[in-house]
């Protein structure tokens, strides 16, 4: 089992000590984002065992927390036209609401402890853009080799996309693997010609 705790500052110590006293690990703690309010931290976990007991073991630590444990509210999907986004970015990608996602997956095959990481766990790199009138908001997660980490740093840059933490979400990968969220507001289709020449740098599928 592993993810990532969505905290308050607030909470980040009661949920450190939680994580401890139910015996799983924690892998990294940072944050994704810059000068969001509130602030907002994030603690990735990891654990091995029965899978009850495991979701026994993050609903107890998520119960001390803010966290809803009821699925969010739906509403009308409103109309968004992403055709030059998906036109950059090559393929149609997830649409939900005013939100357009997309996952690239890595060529290599990813471990943890020795047992295979699907990209659905987190071994994909995650973009996320949203809309807002005729800007977007683009954050997400990069998943990189170390030669990697700053060929895509100068990407994002060089396209006007903020690096906000590079850092680690597992203890025993193997190859050794990073991570680098980012954020930027501006013309879709420009923040999508940033994001395509990031992945470029990077071994994913496309």
């Amino acid at each position: 089992m592993m993810g990532d705790l969505v905290l308050l500052d607030s909470e980040l110590q009661k949920s450190v000590n939680k994580l401890v006293e139910q015996g799983l690990e924690i892998t990294a703690i940072h944050n994704h984002l810059v000068t969001e309010t509130p602030a907002i931290k994030y603690i990735h976990y990891h654990g091995e065992g029965d899978a009850v007991a495991l979701a026994q073991k993050i609903k107890s630590v998520l119960e001390i927390t803010g966290t809803p444990l009821t699925p969010p509210a739906t509403g009308q999907a409103p109309a968004i036209d992403w055709s030059k986004v998906t036109a950059v970015l090559g393929n149609s990608g997830k649409q939900s609401g005013s939100l357009l996602q997309y996952n690239f997956a890595r060529n290599e095959k990813t471990l943890e402890s020795g047992m295979e990481m699907p990209p659905s766990m987190g071994m994909a790199t995650a973009i996320n853009f949203q809309m807002d009138g005729n800007r977007a908001a683009i954050t997400g997660d990069f998943v990189m080799l170390a030669d990697e980490v700053n060929e895509v740093v100068k990407a994002l840059v060089q396209h006007g996309i903020t690096p906000t933490a590079v850092h680690s979400h597992m203890l025993h990968d193997e190859p050794r693997l990073f991570m680098m969220h980012f954020w930027a507001v501006g013309d879709p289709e420009q923040l999508a010609k940033g994001l395509k020449a990031a992945i470029d740098k990077t071994n994913s599928k496309k």
